[in-house]
């Protein structure tokens, strides 16, 4: 998708990459808006979103953002492309919406952040965070949010 297509969805280049991040979670957006969000993924993220999730990751507390970002699209590979391939831009917004999910969950952000970057009984000893990178990892994850969301047993 180049910028006239991506002017075209109502998007302004360079916010994309930071809309992208904090629009990836269905509890934040309508179902028009996402539809949307999902084609330019499919598309090819811009490269800047891997940026936009490194600085979130931090603010969240996630220890060497940089090398977790690094696990989803290696820093050479960043700096050789404009567009992220679709497995890439899915693994960057899975991230994303994972991070945006404990904060639906929590209400707030320091309460996911502690979730999210702590060792949980639940997954084994690993951080919740770390599972956000594979597509089964982060259903489980899931499961115990909405698990707490609708105060279910855990």
């Amino acid at each position: 998708m180049n910028e006239s297509e991506v002017r075209a969805c109502g998007y302004d280049p360079a916010d994309l990459p930071a809309r992208l991040v904090r629009e990836a979670r269905p509890v934040y957006g309508d179902p028009e808006s996402l539809e949307e969000l999902r084609h330019v993924a499919e598309a090819g993220l811009p490269v800047e979103a891997v940026k936009v999730l490194q600085a979130e990751l931090k603010r969240f507390g996630v220890r060497r953002a940089s090398e977790f970002v690094n696990r989803i699209v290696p820093r050479a590979t960043r700096k050789r492309r404009k567009l992220l391939k679709r497995e890439e831009g899915e693994a960057v917004l899975r991230v994303a919406a994972t991070v945006a999910l404990a904060v639906y969950v929590w209400g707030e952000e320091e309460g996911a952040a502690e979730f999210l970057t702590h060792p949980h009984p639940m997954l084994g000893g690993v951080k919740p965070i770390e599972l956000a990178l594979s597509e089964v990892g982060v259903r489980h994850v899931e499961d115990i949010l909405w698990g707490l969301y609708y105060g279910l047993p855990i």
